[in-house]
């Protein structure tokens, strides 16, 4: 493994369910030295990846947000979809969250999100919906935003997804083998639209469309709301969603072309 793969290593250690680390517990997680570690927690301290947050503890550092806040502002997808979801916001009202999904790895992360609900709780981290806050992961067969995904990806690139956990995605309907996986997705490729309810923890429904760049799926677009309220007809939402869609798609490419 090269040097840069094991300083990448320790950088994620750093998740929600340990943001703390000290460098003798990363040397024994990795299986490194302690003086390899310590030189590797020296270099991200520098460069501001990570900061010590007691003399002999690390959490993640400052430049992270200053990689967060250039996301935000100049990420090719966000920027081009940002309008598109405000005014999908304004048209469907309040108690209703539009956001922006994208692929990351075998998983699926909220790169944004929209809503007409109060500031209070547009920025409450606690009472939105858990399972689409921003820099939330959330697996490739649960949820319509993922499903919007997944369906649109090539089948070479899923059949591993799949080998490695079957159970899964036979849990959420999908198919009790490859074959009726196969079929499955195809069947909601054909839809154009995801309908999803209850996939995710928070008590949330959604229906999403994939989002594609050069003919790839790269995303989905969509809307969530709590199950306990009435979701708008599908034959309302579907045409809403696509043409959102593939406005970003032509803004994303008119914005490659300059």
């Amino acid at each position: 493994m090269s040097t840069a793969n094991r300083l990448l290593n320790v950088l994620a250690l750093f998740t929600m369910d340990r943001p703390e680390w000290s460098v003798e517990e990363a040397a024994t997680e990795l299986d490194m030295t302690l003086s390899t570690t310590y030189r590797y927690f020296r270099s991200l301290v520098e460069a501001g990846l990570v900061a010590a947050h007691t003399p002999s503890r690390y959490t993640l550092g400052p430049a992270i947000i200053r990689f967060d806040r250039q996301m935000r502002l100049l990420d090719p997808l966000i920027v081009a979809a940002r309008p598109v979801m405000r005014r999908l916001a304004r048209e469907l009202g309040p108690h209703i969250w539009v956001p922006l999904c994208r692929l990351y790895r075998t998983d699926v992360m909220c790169v944004h999100q929209e809503t007409l609900e109060p500031p209070d709780l547009a920025n409450d981290f606690e009472r939105q919906p858990v399972s689409y806050g921003r820099g939330q992961l959330m697996p490739l067969h649960r949820g319509a935003p993922s499903k919007a995904i997944l369906a649109n990806m090539n089948f070479r690139l899923v059949r591993p997804i799949y080998d490695r956990d079957p159970a899964a995605m036979a849990a959420v309907g999908l198919g009790g083998n490859w074959t009726e996986v196969k079929r499955s997705l195809r069947a909601l490729r054909s839809a154009g639209a995801v309908i999803t309810s209850g996939e995710l923890q928070g008590g949330m429904q959604g229906i999403a469309v994939p989002i594609f760049d050069q003919q790839v799926v790269i995303g989905s677009l969509s809307i969530i709301m709590q199950q306990s309220r009435e979701m708008p007809p599908r034959e309302t939402l579907v045409p809403r969603l696509t043409e959102g869609a593939r406005q970003i798609e032509e803004i994303m490419a008119a914005a490659a072309s300059r």
